[in-house]
């Protein structure tokens, strides 16, 4: 627990170097509420190059590590060390980088997906739960806009009633409209064709996972079993490419899941879709400010963020309604959040991704990968 809750939290970074936009991402929105000053980070494998950035963006020389475990180890040790940690490195180094901070009671904010595969998502959620004295936040950002959190509260009301279908997508196109093939994959892919650097599935694991978190997210549910079919891009480039779901979720509701990084002219689309016995909710990311609620019977309502009768999204943005807020917006609620949990001893509820719904989308993923193998229905 932070005991001075008026003083900004030492942020520490690893990852997100010079050329990492994700790294833009988050230092901007650890930034949006003035709760956390970065003053420590190792950027890159090269020791000079990540002197060279940590200094160009107003961090002490001396604090710019060359690798993650003496960056824990010096700064556990420091009256002035870090009090959070932020990961954004590739899946596969998710949880071998936050049990070296969380064994020196540092709390965690890391990019997802929650660990490369489902054998070190149990080991870093046993790690997780072990120790007391950190707190673990995962930034899947989508469930920080405020409309989706509206969504959410509409759910727990009851104004859809209960839940009968849901249904996601989220897709991309990560060839640029460009064939790929053995002679241009790791111009076009980069680490991402490299299992032991992107974990399980590139697809689920990149973008698979939010669509997921998502729809559990919004709904409340939990999935319990799955019928997966995961495409490669090619018999000589095995890169999960394509995935489509079939979800059985515990209350009996029926799911429906799409995430693609190869489907052409795709940008960034994201949807998310929730049936009851009253009505549905739908949210899509390209136009995050408003959710509509649709009766089962009655004219169909557009909720704007902040306005009127989305009451509930007002806590969770930072301009009037009319004005558009966004994904930076998303991440930058995470960081709020997380620093108020280390500053609150209260019992107050919150609303970031935690270890829990980062280890459950890791299941869901490796039971995607069995049931497409095995072409049955897999348990979660």
């Amino acid at each position: 627990m932070i005991k001075n809750k008026d003083k900004k939290l030492n942020l520490g970074i690893v990852g997100g170097g010079a050329k990492s936009w994700i790294g833009h991402v988050h230092r901007i929105a650890s930034r949006f509420d003035d709760q956390y000053q970065i003053v420590a980070g190792v950027f890159s494998r090269d020791t000079k190059l990540s002197i060279k950035f940590g200094v160009s963006i107003g961090i002490s020389k001396d604090r710019c590590y060359s690798n993650f475990k003496e960056m824990a180890d010096k700064e556990s040790k420091r009256n002035d060390g870090i009090n959070v940690v932020s990961i954004m490195t590739p899946p596969a180094s998710h949880q071998i980088i936050a049990e070296a901070f969380i064994d020196k009671n540092i709390n965690i904010i890391s990019d997802k997906p929650f660990a490369g595969n489902i054998e070190q998502a149990k080991k870093l959620y046993k790690k997780i739960k072990s120790n007391k004295k950190i707190k673990y936040v995962l930034t899947h950002n989508y469930s920080a806009y405020p409309m989706v959190r509206e969504a959410k509260m509409l759910v727990e009301k009851g104004k859809i009633g209960k839940i009968e279908y849901v249904n996601v997508e989220y897709v991309q196109d990560w060839s640029g409209g460009n064939t790929i093939t053995t002679k241009n994959m790791k111009k076009e892919l980069k680490w991402k064709i490299d299992k032991n650097i992107v974990g399980t599935s590139a697809v689920l694991n990149e973008i698979g996972t939010h669509a997921y978190h998502l729809a559990t997210y919004i709904s409340g549910l939990k999935g319990k079993s799955i019928f997966a079919d995961i495409k490669q891009i090619s018999k000589k480039i095995k890169m999960d490419d394509n995935a489509q779901v079939m979800i059985n979720f515990a209350n009996g509701a029926k799911g429906m899941l799409w995430t693609s990084v190869m489907a052409r002219g795709g940008v960034y689309g994201l949807r998310v879709r929730v049936f009851g016995t009253k009505g549905s909710l739908e949210w899509v990311q390209n136009d995050p400010g408003y959710l509509r609620h649709n009766p089962a019977k009655g004219a169909v309502r557009l909720l704007e963020r902040g306005f009127h009768n989305a009451e509930f999204s007002k806590n969770f943005s930072r301009i009037k309604f009319g004005h558009p807020e966004g994904y930076l917006d998303a991440f930058a609620n995470i960081y709020k959040e997380f620093a108020s949990s280390l500053k609150n001893k209260t019992k107050k509820r919150y609303f970031y991704p935690n270890e829990d719904e980062g280890f459950e989308t890791a299941k869901f993923i490796n039971a995607c990968k069995i049931s497409s193998k095995q072409k049955k229905w897999v348990k979660i």
